[in-house]
């Protein structure tokens, strides 16, 4: 489910299985603009097919969206995640910015993906490669929804 009217009622009406919010991360450098819209648009790609392989059980939030990775953007991540755990049992933020690696307070609820530019490759490479990255999300999920 996206965040749209249409899928927010059937939240609403069906929330008792919707248990997981995916919310992309986003970083904007416009002294790095070529390669932060790369890493931007992969990581939407992959949250957006890993929302439709899963519809009826996630729900996909807009792109959050930050200047730098800090520890005052980790509280406001960190507060976000805690708003959501009142309606969702998981809360999963996705990115292509390694740099979140070194913010250990969130680090059971990001999945970091290998950021790859989709820019010159052929749309069956760009398919399997944001099918590989969706597989390896999958996992992931598996494992926060199956715990051991």
């Amino acid at each position: 489910m996206k965040f749209q009217a249409e899928d927010a009622d059937r939240f609403l009406q069906s929330k008792d299985y919707i248990d997981t919010a995916i919310i992309p991360l986003v970083g904007i450098n416009a002294n790095q603009i070529k390669q932060t819209v790369s890493l931007g648009e992969f990581t939407i790609l992959v949250a957006e097919e890993l929302e439709r392989q899963l519809k009826g059980r996630v729900f996909l939030f807009p792109s959050h969206t930050y200047l730098e990775v800090n520890d005052r953007k980790q509280e406001d991540i960190l507060a976000y995640k805690q708003s959501l755990q009142e309606h969702f049992q998981h809360v999963v933020f996705i990115t292509s910015d390694h740099n979140w690696k070194e913010h250990s307070e969130i680090s059971e609820s990001l999945f970091l993906l290998k950021p790859v530019p989709l820019e010159h490759l052929k749309v069956e490479l760009k398919q399997k490669i944001i099918q590989d990255s969706v597989e390896q999300i999958l996992n992931f999920l598996l494992q926060k929804w199956n715990p051991s």
